[in-house]
């Protein structure tokens, strides 16, 4: 029952009781039959127990989306009731998910027998699990007087992953390397690709590094060497603190610093490195360096599910790089720089037996994209402040890519490199 339903109720007992204490009135009456009229025509439509209604959801994506991509969504409703109903029908969407075309609820006659379809299209500037639904369903009579829930259900799960951008002319790679193989260059003879000499056979030698051609000349068994080619360990360090985050849900630092991890992620793998990652935000979470395809899917169910926040310190950073990570591996911290106690961090680091280099979205540039006006003096003093902060990295050798998030990482990081090998 709804408040039209109790309004009609009170309405009538108000004529009745008006119409005995005002004498021969008439009109009170009146209006006490009209109402009492209504009540017995709602009730006669009230909804009985036999009301059945089947949904179903479909989309166009697979459960893996990319961030802002648009997936369409069809709900088909069939009415499988021997009589028509009047139905709402609402997709419940989490807060985060933008509507892009028509509506995820809807008010339909849909007749005995009939199938119908609810049609929209959602985008997700987010990361992370996003659950759709589930669907409810309400039976509403035609005067609109009752109204009751007759089905709840139907969900759907979609992950949406950051943009991976590729960058092929970019070679990111740790100084020190391990003895196991990778596409780093070793000043040592071993395993690899690259013709290094010519030597006399050993035996066990493969047969597939006998030079026939020179052994054919120095009638002499003779072996290829190559130049030995191994790899390191690099682990990206993200910074999800909140509180140094800049922008909107849309367009923010924190989403630049996503989309970097993981474009890095799949770069360094694709060189045989082995790759971790700290993600500090409300939790503290890590993946320990690893290779493989697997291992890429995890780091990007890291990157998809933290959430940003402040409640661990950088000390825990440092406390897991020094006791349980690699040492000599190659730290690639991703952060904006607002916040003061990171850039210490970094420092800190960079006086021991580390490696570092660090790319920071410039959050001035989504600041502008956002805000479109910026105070100019306000603007003057920050871009001091910044390049202050990134002048003390450099004099610690630490690599910094100061990147608009607004192009692509590459040319950058490709630029910041070059101008590392000139030094």
């Amino acid at each position: 029952m709804n408040k039209t339903f109790a309004f009609l109720i009170n309405l009538a007992i108000a004529g009745i009781i008006l119409g005995n204490l005002i004498a021969e009135s008439w009109a009170f009456f009146s209006l006490t039959i009209s109402s009492l009229a209504l009540l017995v025509i709602s009730a006669k439509v009230k909804p009985s127990g036999d009301l059945k209604v089947d949904i179903s959801r479909e989309s166009d994506k697979e459960r893996e989306v990319y961030i802002d991509d648009e997936i369409d969504i069809t709900i088909h409703i069939e009415n499988k009731a021997n009589r028509p109903l009047f139905l709402e029908v609402e997709d419940i969407l989490p807060s985060h998910v933008e509507m892009v075309k028509g509506c995820n609820r809807k008010i339909l006659n849909i007749g005995k027998k009939e199938k119908k379809e609810l049609n929209y299209r959602i985008s997700c500037p987010v990361t992370g699990k996003v659950k759709l639904g589930p669907v409810e369903v309400k039976y509403r009579d035609p005067l609109n007087f009752f109204s009751e829930k007759i089905f709840t259900g139907e969900e759907m799960y979609f992950r949406v992953l950051p943009i991976v951008e590729e960058m092929q002319s970019v070679d990111i790679h740790p100084s020190y390397t391990k003895f196991w193989m990778g596409e780093i260059k070793s000043k040592s003879i071993g395993i690899g690709s690259e013709f290094y000499s010519i030597r006399e056979y050993n035996p066990g030698d493969e047969l597939r590094n006998i030079n026939w051609k020179a052994t054919a000349k120095q009638l002499s068994p003779m072996t290829n060497e190559f130049e030995g080619e191994k790899s390191g360990d690099v682990i990206l360090i993200v910074d999800g603190y909140k509180k140094g985050t800049v922008g909107t849900k849309r367009h923010n630092t924190l989403r630049a610093s996503v989309n970097a991890a993981a474009s890095l992620a799949s770069t360094i793998l694709s060189a045989r490195n082995r790759v971790g990652l700290i993600v500090s935000g409300e939790y503290l979470n890590w993946v320990y360096p690893g290779t493989g395809k697997n291992h890429y899917h995890k780091i990007m169910s890291y990157l998809t599910q933290f959430e940003e926040g402040g409640s661990w310190g950088l000390e825990g950073v440092k406390w897991l790089l020094e006791d349980f990570f690699p040492r000599k591996s190659l730290l690639i911290f991703i952060s904006p720089l607002t916040v003061p106690e990171f850039s210490e961090t970094i420092v800190d680091l960079s006086r021991k037996e580390y490696e570092v280099m660090v790319i920071s979205p410039d959050p001035l540039r989504v600041q502008r994209d956002i805000l479109g006006s910026y105070d100019e003096l306000a603007e003057g003093l920050y871009e001091t402040q910044r390049k202050n902060v990134i002048e003390k990295l450099w004099s610690y050798d630490t690599v910094v890519v100061d990147w608009d998030p607004n192009t692509p990482l590459e040319p950058a990081l490709k630029e910041v490199l070059r101008y590392k090998e000139k030094m």
